[in-house]
């Protein structure tokens, strides 16, 4: 019977996650459309000597020149085919060339951004329940709180500021990289990955890094304490420390296995923010990724990048909080009973 009611539970999510990234593709050909500009002015030449057969080749290329309707069931076609032509303004390059390219660097940076953040979040979390309202967890909370009340591209810009100078003089200060993703005056634009190459991506990693984890630390670490403090309260607990067991032994082999379901969503969750943010954060460093793509894509109207990279954005955003969906009904029979 359990089964079966988590089959039916795993058709209905599925249903709505169907329902939502149409919903998604949508609204997101509706709103690009939408954005001023002429399209069919980027694309074709200025140029008067240009042929008029030629320009009329590009607009047809592209389906500038049909009707809404006959756009977007183009715009189906393709993205559920995943063809996705090419891009206006890089006329030679395919948009799933573009895109696959760029995004690896966003989901590098992403990735390690969130592995950092969860780390941290969840190590100052607990020890801020297990000392509940003494100085770390006052310190804490407050720190973490002003971080998370900066705008992360002004924190991106003090970093770059910081890290790119020395300060009032002092020789000793770390000098970081603050823009690109390898020394590319040294090693080319393109180039092997050896450990050199890895040790200079590493290097460049640091302050984007640093910014987007920083920014959502107070999120994970305020969750996890308050998730914490209402499991010290269980009788569990008590009857823990009644055995013997030290704070520490009752906080890693109790409180924190029955506290950390609820972090499972926040993290989803906080990959969507972190994505966000990777948006400020890879124009200010001038980190090549799907967010320092888009921004060019809006400046040159190019909407089958825009169209793709807010599809794919949404896409990973819910595929992302379904997963945490299921998941969590693995981790916690309360949710599969609810």
């Amino acid at each position: 019977m359990a089964n079966r009611s988590f089959r039916w539970i795993l058709i209905k999510r599925s249903i709505n996650v169907v329902i939502t990234i149409f919903g998604i593709m949508s609204l997101n050909f509706a709103l690009i459309h939408l954005m001023p500009g002429d399209p069919i002015a980027n694309v074709v030449p200025r140029d008067p000597k240009f042929p008029e057969a030629l320009k009329w080749q590009l607009i047809e290329k592209f389906h500038l020149n049909d009707s809404l309707p006959s756009q977007y069931v183009y715009y189906l076609k393709n993205t559920i085919t995943l063809d996705w032509g090419t891009s206006y303004a890089l006329n030679n390059r395919k948009v799933i060339e573009i895109i696959t390219t760029d995004m690896k660097w966003t989901l590098l940076l992403v990735g390690v951004s969130t592995i950092v953040t969860t780390l941290l979040g969840i190590a100052i979390g607990a020890y801020s329940a297990y000392r509940r309202r003494g100085v770390f967890d006052v310190a804490s909370t407050g720190t973490t709180l002003f971080l998370y009340g900066m705008p992360t591209f002004w924190f991106a810009i003090l970093l770059q500021i910081l890290f790119s100078s020395q300060p009032l003089g002092m020789q000793w200060w770390p000098q970081l990289p603050s823009s690109g993703y390898w020394d590319t005056d040294r090693y080319g634009i393109t180039a092997k990955l050896t450990p050199e190459i890895i040790m200079s991506i590493g290097q460049h990693l640091i302050l984007p890094v640093i910014c987007l984890a920083i920014g959502s630390l107070a999120g994970i670490s305020l969750i996890m304490r308050s998730s914490l403090i209402d499991v010290m309260t269980e009788d569990f607990i008590l009857t823990a420390r009644a055995k013997g067991l030290t704070d520490y032994q009752v906080l890693r082999r109790h409180a924190l296995p029955v506290g950390m379901p609820p972090m499972i969503a926040l993290i989803a969750m906080d990959i969507a923010f972190i994505i966000g943010g990777a948006y400020q954060v890879e124009v200010v460093f001038n980190y090549p990724g799907i967010g320092f793509r888009t921004i060019l894509a809006i400046q040159a109207l190019d909407f089958p990048i825009l169209q793709f990279i807010v599809v794919i954005g949404g896409v990973a955003v819910v595929l992302a909080n379904f997963l945490s969906d299921i998941i969590l009904m693995y981790t916690d029979p309360r949710i599969r009973v609810a």
